[in-house]
């Protein structure tokens, strides 16, 4: 009967034994099958965050867009004016102007530039920047480029220079100024 106690108890034994692999090989595969669950969802979050990030980036992308052809669209209604007023002044020129030293009036990116321009045999001889308080001293120094332009041409209608778009307007509306208080009545 030893021998037979001795079966039934290790029989239990390895019943018992098995039932704890088998409890946890489930707890193992519940475990996985969360983890996985959990993985599933953070990688969905990160995907929804990215979808986000992307819309976000393009949206802003075609805000700066946009406010470059605002920017542009400015920039030519500028110059168009720019055109049209040295238009005007052209014919201004092909009359006839009294001699003398003028001052004029333009308006930069800063506020008002005022120029002297001096008039001599009916030509521009020179012109000189006499106030343009508001106006930062870089952009100012790029648009005095413009200067050498009007006298080489001795006209109004030159470009902008470029990078200093605004400032190189006040100039040109500056002498454009000056020359109708020259013309010949």
């Amino acid at each position: 009967m030893n021998h037979k106690n001795f079966y039934l108890r290790a029989a239990s034994l390895l019943v018992i034994l098995a039932a704890i692999a088998g409890y946890n090989l489930i707890q193992k595969e519940q475990a996985q099958t969360q983890e996985l669950a959990e993985l599933t969802k953070k990688v969905t979050m990160l995907e929804s965050q990215q979808t986000e990030l992307l819309t976000a980036m393009q949206q802003a992308a075609d805000k700066k867009k946009e406010q470059a052809s605002e920017k542009e669209d400015d920039t030519k209604s500028a110059q168009s004016d720019v055109d049209e007023e040295t238009e005007e002044d052209s014919s201004a020129q092909e009359g006839l102007y009294v001699d003398g030293t003028y001052t004029g009036e333009g308006t930069g990116f800063g506020g008002t530039i005022q120029v002297e321009l001096t008039l001599k045999n009916q030509e521009m001889t020179d012109i000189q920047i006499i106030s343009a308080s508001g106006e930062d001293s870089a952009y100012l120094s790029q648009a005095q480029g413009v200067i050498d332009a009007i006298l080489t041409g001795q006209t109004t209608a030159v470009d902008t220079v470029s990078g200093a778009t605004f400032s190189s307007t006040g100039i040109i509306q500056a002498v454009n100024d000056a020359l109708g208080k020259a013309e010949n009545s």
